[in-house]
């Protein structure tokens, strides 16, 4: 294989070029998607906490703008006043700067802002790889192997808890491998202030950077820093850190470490105790096997990095073994224990707690781009195998990438159902489908185009992102649509079947929302 090394006249160009057709991509299609559960309240949790800071600096902007009189509840009272803010706030206050009224326009730029973030981790794992195996080609592999995972393509526009931390866990991983390689003053500060927006995006970021102090210390235990210099440098970095998670938390403000260490035992908990249909059974979100995450995860990924994951894992858990003590012989090495210790820590943190997960496994989705990089080595691996596996291997590559970005395009906008063929067959009994109410954008969309009444009314069951993507509807449409609270008085019946999936077959079924001949929602006519 020939050096891509040192930069090429190939790489300056085919390198901006990707990025360049992934940011058009994104700002062509982030007006498609639909609106989840998650996001409304998401954004009240940013403007209370952007009200409580304006109020203290600006406080006649906030008697000035009407969109404050609504949240009249104090941040110290507030339910979610503990969730971190790093992202919340500043779309908030960028909503509010650009004086956007329209409620389906404040979510629109918020999945433009989901899917920035997003494109700043694509970036990251680029690097981090490219870094790694000193191959410009291969970091842009990485790149579109996170790409073309299906889930988080579609949940890079909208999911802005889960996919926007695995993006800046990312974004400071690249900084901490830097900071770890070459370490400076000006390398530490920045990985400080990644470290701490990872922190104040979600707790967990706390495990990147005691991931930096702990190798950053046993560089010094094996001699390749002096440890004046170690010590000057992570007392700057741990200084500067919790200055910087106290000043991007206002919920911290008035007392650090208490409210930092509640933060911290409420995470633990994820705070939900509903039930979950995993392998074809409800089971409580506090009383889920210890391999949730895992067949999760298993089943979700596409299977090509999956089988190079595995085959990564386990050569960097050979590598391991066999330094012993000393744990990498030389920097390829020390960036795989990064990998592979931000990888399987957390997991191994998750199952020994017996923390509390749902929907898939979302709140681990941090550890996915450290998975993609273990399973680059494999791939690499591979790769220099036997003199007849090269071309096999890079015709594999493709056509599993192609088949993948095909799926993509045909289930567009809707690949947050994606599964591979180890899930089996009757998935949508076994495992949960559309939790996050996406597609109700379609069904409300079918019945407006559908129904000649001026008003009609419409029932979902349970708690559902339904009347919310109405949102989604022209103006002169959303009007139009009432939800009521009975199916006795609706016209049209919607579900997206969470928690009854075998439910509804009597009813007149006049649309079914299908994913891959999976019917992930039905509209039903009543009346």
């Amino acid at each position: 294989m020939a050096d891509f090394s040192r930069s090429s006249p190939m790489q300056r160009w085919a390198v901006p070029l990707f990025f360049a057709a992934v940011l058009m991509l994104g700002l062509l299609i982030f007006r498609s998607y639909g609106l989840s559960i998650d996001e409304n309240q998401q954004r009240d949790t940013g403007m209370i906490s952007l009200k409580h800071v304006a109020q203290i600096i600006a406080p006649d902007w906030v008697a000035n703008d009407r969109d404050f009189d609504r949240y009249q509840v104090p941040l110290p009272e507030y339910f979610d006043r503990d969730y971190g803010v790093a992202f919340e706030t500043p779309v908030c206050w960028l909503e509010r700067v650009l004086h956007i009224e329209d409620g389906g326009d404040k979510f629109l730029l918020r999945h433009l802002c989901t899917f920035l973030v997003f494109f700043g981790g694509l970036i990251a794992v680029y690097q981090l790889a490219a870094r790694r195996f000193r191959d410009w080609r291969l970091g842009l592999l990485a790149a579109l192997w996170l790409l073309l995972t299906p889930r988080f393509f579609a949940e890079s526009f909208y999911n802005d808890k889960d996919v926007v931390f695995m993006a800046v866990f990312a974004i400071a991983t690249n900084t901490g491998v830097r900071m770890l390689l070459r370490p400076t003053i000006g390398r530490t500060l920045v990985h400080a202030l990644l470290c701490a927006i990872a922190i104040d995006v979600r707790i967990p970021g706390v495990f990147v950077a005691l991931a930096t102090v702990a190798l950053f210390v046993w560089r010094g235990v094996l001699a390749e820093v002096r440890w004046v210099r170690l010590a000057s440098l992570l007392a700057l970095f741990v200084g500067v850190l919790a200055g910087l998670v106290v000043l991007f938390w206002p919920y911290l403000w008035p007392a650090p470490l208490d409210n930092f260490l509640e933060a911290f035992d409420h995470m633990s908990s994820f705070r939900w105790g509903g039930s979950v249909l995993y392998q074809g059974e409800f089971i409580l979100a506090t009383d889920l096997p210890w391999h949730y995450s895992l067949v999760w995860m298993g089943i979700t990924t596409p299977l090509l990095y999956l089988g190079a994951g595995l085959l990564g894992i386990s050569l960097a858990v050979r590598h391991l073994v066999q330094q012993r003590w000393r744990l990498w012989r030389d920097e390829n090495g020390m960036q795989d224990i990064v990998f592979l210790g931000l990888f399987a820590g957390p997991l191994v943190a998750v199952i020994a707690l017996h923390s509390v997960l749902y929907d898939g496994w979302r709140q681990v989705y941090f550890v996915y781009p450290s998975f993609i990089l273990l399973a680059l080595r494999g791939w690499v691996a591979a790769a220099g195998g036997r003199p007849s596996w090269p071309k096999a291997l890079y015709g594999a590559t493709a056509l599993s990438m192609a088949l993948t970005a095909a799926q993509m395009m045909r289930d567009h906008p809707l690949q947050n159902v994606y599964f591979n063929l180890l899930a089996g067959t009757n998935v949508s009994h076994r495992f949960e489908m559309d939790y996050w109410g996406l597609g109700y954008r379609q069904d409300l969309e079918y019945i407006v185009s559908h129904e000649v009444q001026p008003v009609v009314k419409v029932f979902a069951p349970g708690p559902s992102s339904a009347d919310f993507n109405r949102l989604m509807l022209p103006p002169s449409q959303r009007d139009r649509l009432v939800f009521v609270d009975k199916p006795d008085s609706a016209n049209y019946f919607i579900t997206n079947y969470r928690w009854h999936p075998d439910s509804y077959p009597e009813l007149d079924e006049v649309y079914p929302l299908m994913v891959d001949g999976r019917r992930i929602h039905s509209v039903f006519h009543l009346r």
